[in-house]
């Protein structure tokens, strides 16, 4: 079995904040997603010729082995290990950091600390601002009240809005900016840029505001911040795919977007 050597310091926090936002660090929040963050991390690392790195305890593989199998863990790692005794994703992911913190605390080193409550949400001036990382899980649950909602009826969880979110903020080009009032999500809009012949234009994926709060102005001022930052950054035009209702396409309308005839939206019924 592996000598044990503890986390190095700098790891120890970095775990720590993992393990009490994985939604902030982990593009893929299931137990996958968990592997090839500390896989990626340690690779990274090496990369920079930083060896003296340890994200993990030193013989970790070894110690999931011999608690599953009572043997060393040879070529195996302990992911491959650890999914092959616990198929539930969740519970997967559950049993890593107890496992985890056992092999810590077995061998003298302190635990990685349990998140005993959600972590405060940051706190924003009010006014329009830009979105940060760490604000997409609190737009992920005014995303998933709002569209769940009439007119749209959709059917996302905190899983699915929060992985399309992250995917249209990491998209290149994006520009990405909420409302705040005393600390509350108001709305927010999220488009990308792109590159056409007659110069830059802008698409609007996402644009919504909190149910509560329509029909208040909101809608305005975040439409009137997106347009002054576009016009300043020179895009030449914007347009958006939207739903035909008196609520959606009357918004737009009202703030200077005309519908195109000449244009149709077309999709296949299945694949």
């Amino acid at each position: 079995m592996s000598v044990f050597q503890d986390i190095t310091p700098e790891e120890r926090t970095l775990l720590t904040l993992l393990r009490a936002r994985p939604a902030i660090y982990l593009h893929d929040p299931s137990f996958l997603g968990l592997v090839h963050f500390l896989d990626g991390y340690r690779v990274a690392m090496m990369r920079h010729t930083l060896h003296d790195v340890r994200l993990l305890p030193e013989g970790f593989d070894d110690y999931v082995a011999h608690l599953y199998t009572g043997e060393d863990a040879g070529a195996r790692s302990w992911a491959t290990i650890l999914a092959a005794h616990e198929p539930d994703d969740g519970n997967a992911v559950m049993r890593f950091w107890q496992i985890l913190d056992t092999c810590l605390t077995d061998n003298g080193c302190a635990p990685i600390p349990t998140p005993t409550a959600p972590p405060p949400a940051p706190s924003h001036p009010d006014g329009i601002a830009s979105i940060g990382r760490t604000d997409l899980p609190r737009l992920a649950e005014s995303y998933m009240r709002t569209f769940n909602g009439e007119p749209w009826w959709d059917r996302w969880d905190r899983d699915t809005a929060l992985r399309r979110l992250r995917d249209l903020w990491e998209t290149p080009g994006a520009l990405c900016l909420a409302l705040w009032e005393r600390g509350e999500l108001l709305g927010a809009v999220i488009g990308r840029r792109e590159r056409y012949y007659h110069g830059d234009c802008f698409q609007i994926v996402e644009f919504w505001v909190e149910p509560a709060t329509q029909r208040k102005g909101c809608g305005r001022r975040l439409m009137t911040a997106l347009l002054e930052r576009l016009r300043e950054e020179g895009v030449a035009q914007v347009y958006l795919i939207t739903m035909h209702s008196e609520s959606t396409v009357g918004f737009y309308q009202k703030n200077g977007f005309l519908v195109q005839d000449d244009l149709c939206i077309m999709q296949l019924s299945s694949l």
